[in-house]
């Protein structure tokens, strides 16, 4: 018989787990149609930095 696992030591298995993720949802109004798209990305925060200077940067990388 197989081994019962906990959730907490299925969540060890990941490696370094010492960060939050965030959904991001955000729109960028395209040049080709001239009409809004919405991106939304998945961003690992890692503890112990500010939520907000990670998503801000996040953003303004994938403007570009």
């Amino acid at each position: 018989m197989a081994k019962k696992q906990s959730f907490g030591e299925k969540n060890k298995k990941g490696g370094a787990g010492d960060f939050k993720v965030a959904k991001l949802v955000y729109s960028v109004k395209s040049e080709k149609t001239s009409g809004w798209k919405f991106i939304e990305k998945n961003v690992r925060i890692p503890s112990g930095e500010n939520d907000q200077t990670v998503i801000n940067k996040v953003i303004s990388d994938g403007v570009k």
